[in-house]
């Protein structure tokens, strides 16, 4: 009785968000997921381009936005030491996370950098990081983009997966 009770006060403890995820090296899977083993982890507050989304640059040409959000997570990650705590768990059964590398947040370096937007219904942490990479033109905000929630709901409407319940790209 209470190993059970000790694992549902640790599972209701996850759930809710009240638990360190630890610190280590983590696998980038696009520009705001990461995984640890197999703990995937999302990001909490930002959105950053879906892995197969284009943009357009600053001379209106198209180019793989969501590639190289992804690519500049991986140059900002690296092989380094990354501490995340969770704040929730999604629909998806991902941990809902802040993550940091030493002092640096880096969800809110994300959004600074211009790799993500920030994700206003889920946190207004990073409305003004985004704003001054907005105005300092870094990042996707050098030329034009259709924002990632946006270009997941035409892609899943499009594709006639409504229903789906994976996570998006």
């Amino acid at each position: 009785v209470f190993l059970v009770l000790v694992s549902l006060v640790l599972a209701a403890i996850k759930y809710f968000g009240l638990i360190d995820l630890g610190t280590g090296a983590l696998q980038v899977v696009d520009g705001d997921s990461l995984r640890r083993g197999d703990m995937d982890i999302r990001l909490h507050g930002i959105d950053a381009p879906e892995y197969r989304q284009t943009c357009r640059d600053k001379h209106d040409s198209d180019y793989p936005c969501g590639k190289q959000a992804t690519n500049a997570l991986r140059g900002l990650v690296g092989k380094q030491e990354v501490s995340c705590s969770s704040i929730e768990t999604d629909r998806y059964g991902r941990s809902v996370a802040v993550c940091r590398i030493g002092g640096l947040e880096i969800n809110g370096e994300r959004v600074r950098l211009g790799w993500a937007v920030a994700y206003p219904r889920h946190s207004l942490s990073y409305v003004r990081m985004e704003a001054e990479a907005r105005r300092a033109r870094r990042g996707i905000w050098a030329g034009n983009f259709e924002k990632p929630e946006d270009y997941r709901a035409r892609k899943h409407l499009v594709q006639g997966n409504l229903g789906n319940r994976k996570p998006p790209d």
